[in-house]
């Protein structure tokens, strides 16, 4: 069992012959097996490499639309058509927001996809219901720290914390890409690591001179193979929580990921490059990156003042 659902292993899917899937899940359907479905869900993201904060999110959005599917008597193998659109309606009745509304409509496609995987259906309910047009700016979602927010925070910060927050703030990393950084991942002579990231996609990102003296620092105190002291999300998150609380540095509507974005708003400002900037935090496409020049409009706000001066 992990946190969010059950794991694959404990209903194992992928050692169900192709020719019995389709009964099998039948029958968990018919039982109102939700533990087997999310198992399902998650094997077909394993399987497609879908990232485990991805496959942990959508199992609680599956959690719910099973729940409200069988209370209402509605078939979920032979859907009628109006099924996503009654479960979109019905997500934004209760009060979630778009983007909750978005994150669950993508779990239950993924879950229609894993049952297309194992020949239980043919359906896909999500596809032709209408999105839910989020009123909110992507790069007002989930603000950057400031830099001096970030220097505030590595005042008050353990070494073992100090680490953590350049991974992110200057390295750009995930936090699931920072925990599973290795040792044997840093290139001492180049001054790069190598980052597993969204996918299996492996990217090689320039540490600099004060992350790479904050690795060195750490190598000497390293009691394992992992860069950092922490290997659970959870723990990561209530550090920087913690750290934010002592520097007074607000946390809330930023967690983690606000990191993330200080090393890409910090990136831009100094290189107006959308290109140096998707490089760096590993973005397949630019428009990704987008964001992180929005955040950083400096330059229109001092073209602005200095008109007519």
């Amino acid at each position: 069992m992990t946190r969010g659902g059950y794991h694959p292993s404990a209903y194992p899917w992928g050692q169900v012959k192709p020719e019995n899937r389709p009964a099998r899940v039948r029958e968990r359907v018919a039982l109102h097996d939700v533990g087997a479905l999310v198992a399902l869900l998650r094997h077909d993201c394993s399987r497609r490499g879908v990232s485990e904060n991805a496959t942990r999110t959508y199992s609680a959005g599956v959690r719910g639309f099973l729940a409200w599917a069988w209370e209402g008597g509605r078939d979920v193998l032979q859907p009628d058509p109006d099924l996503g659109l009654d479960f979109t309606r019905y997500s934004q009745a209760r009060g979630a927001s778009p983007g909750t509304v978005a994150t669950y409509r993508a779990g239950v496609s993924a879950l229609y996809r894993a049952l297309r995987w194992a020949g239980a259906t043919v359906a896909d309910p999500m596809r032709d219901a209408p999105r839910v047009q989020d009123p909110t700016p992507r790069h007002e979602k989930r603000r950057p720290y400031s830099e001096a927010e970030l220097r505030a925070l590595l005042a008050v910060a353990t070494p073992d914390e100090r680490l953590l927050l350049l991974l992110a703030g200057l390295g750009g990393l995930r936090n699931a890409e920072a925990r599973a950084a290795l040792w044997s991942d840093v290139d001492w002579s180049a001054g790069t690591l190598a980052v597993h990231g969204k996918g299996g996609k492996l990217r090689r990102v320039y540490l600099g001179r004060v992350l790479l003296d904050a690795l060195r620092e750490a190598q000497g105190r390293a009691a394992g193979p992992h860069v950092l002291a922490w290997r659970d999300q959870d723990t990561v998150r209530l550090h920087l929580r913690a750290m934010c609380e002592r520097a007074g540095v607000p946390y809330e509507g930023r967690a983690f990921h606000g990191l993330r974005h200080t090393s890409g708003t910090m990136l831009y400002r100094r290189t107006r490059n959308l290109d140096d900037v998707a490089r760096h935090l590993g973005h397949s496409q630019i428009e990704t990156s987008r964001v992180y020049a929005e955040h950083e409009n400096s330059a229109t706000r001092d073209a602005l003042d200095d008109f007519l001066d």
